[in-house]
This record gives structure tokens, C-alpha cells and sequence, in this order.
């Protein structure tokens, strides 16, 4: 049975946020992104073999210059979703 009196109760929270108070750092290695071009996986993005703009081990090298100039701590490749049903043995490793 519902408590119908508890759901017309209104509650209140109050947040303070304090910004003198340093806990820690935080590890800037928590922060990355992922490689991954959506609809095709992984080829025709970062890998793609016999492209005129790949190098000789088949990655893009304007993929690999834009993802420097993110300037990101990690970057994952497989990464997102994909990666959960990707075997590395089906790929380029």
C-alpha cells in the first residue's frame, strides 16, 4: 500500500559547496576519450589500410593529428560500446 501523505510531502536538501576545502587531485588520467568511428567500427576511421592518408602500418595519420591536437591524457581504441563485442583477435592486433 501506498503512503499517499509521503508522496505529497515536499522535501528539501540544501548543498553546500565549499572551495577552500581541497579534498586531493584529481588524476588527470581519468579523463580520456575513445577512438572509434561510428557506422563502420574501427575500420575507415583510425585504421584503414591502403589508404592514400595512412602509414605504413594502416593508421590515418590525419586521424592520429587531430587526436593530438586534443590534447587528451588517454585515448582508447577500441573504445565506447564497440568494444564490450570486439575480440582482438577479429581485428588489427
Amino acid at each position: 500500500m501506498i503512503n499517499t501523505n509521503l508522496i505529497a510531502q515536499t522535501f528539501r536538501a540544501r548543498i553546500k559547496i565549499d572551495i577552500e576545502r581541497q579534498v586531493g587531485e584529481i588524476d588527470k588520467m581519468i579523463y580520456g576519450n575513445f577512438v572509434e568511428h561510428l557506422g563502420r567500427c574501427i575500420y575507415g576511421g583510425l585504421y584503414e589500410p591502403g589508404s592514400p592518408l595512412s602509414d605504413q602500418n594502416g593508421f590515418r595519420k590525419d586521424v592520429i593529428q587531430a587526436t593530438k591536437e586534443l590534447n587528451v591524457s588517454i585515448v582508447r581504441w577500441p573504445g565506447g560500446n564497440f568494444v564490450s563485442g570486439y575480440h582482438g583477435e577479429d581485428g588489427v592486433g
